[in-house]
């Protein structure tokens, strides 16, 4: 499955979860997905990071078929606009046929919440737009592609990483990736037992293969 995504820019029905710390290729895939459009179809990315570049974008949709005019981008400005948007979602799908749907960064307008508010507050919203989005990437057959970020932290003296929110999110999504750094050259995909390396270049995410 790893190999489908990354190499054939196909991303499979359902919601497909990808966390990785910055810098990781989380939205770098997300762009990279955009060269398996298909025909007459769009694509629409919710952008709540507020890091979305064109540029990126035109560099690894280069040589392709894929013009800009079919990937609508909306950047989400704060949590209260993210909630607005998200649970109407629907609405702006109507009469459309779209690839796939992205939202990146899901999470991070919630890690800056007010510090009165509670954790189970925030989960218990996250949880209501990932039910939302789950009946409906399900009602209409449609992937969604949810970028996230990891933190770090340390269990019996060694350091491992988690998706923010995960147990949250992962319950309502259908496959978990998670990206981790080997070296400066080298990263890692892992889903379950299976895993690719790959580096980032200009022309996005390369699985390197055989021999490191």
């Amino acid at each position: 499955m790893l190999s489908q995504i990354i190499n054939k820019s196909k991303i499979p029905p359902g919601i497909t979860h990808v966390a990785g710390s910055p810098n990781s290729g989380t939205t770098t895939l997300l762009y990279q997905l955009c060269k398996g459009i298909k025909n007459e179809q769009k694509v629409v990315i919710f952008d709540c990071e507020m890091s979305f570049s064109a540029q990126r974008l035109q560099e690894i949709i280069l040589n392709t078929k894929i013009s800009l005019q079919d990937i609508y981008v909306i950047q989400i400005v704060d949590k209260k606009q993210q909630i607005k948007i998200l649970m109407k979602l629907h609405k702006f799908l109507k009469n459309k046929k779209y690839s796939f749907i992205a939202i990146n960064g899901i999470t991070d307008h919630f890690r800056f919440s007010n510090k009165t508010r509670s954790e189970r507050y925030t989960h218990k919203i996250l949880a209501l737009q990932m039910a939302y989005l789950k009946k409906l990437s399900k009602k209409q057959n449609l992937p969604i592609l949810i970028t996230n970020q990891v933190s770090i932290f340390r269990d019996d003296e060694q350091q491992k990483i988690r998706p923010i929110a995960n147990a949250v999110i992962s319950n309502y999504s259908d496959r978990t990736i998670i990206f981790q750094y080997i070296n400066k050259k080298l990263w890692k995909a892992k889903h379950k037992d299976e895993e690719l390396y790959y580096s980032l270049s200009s022309n996005g995410i390369e699985e390197i293969r055989g021999s490191l």
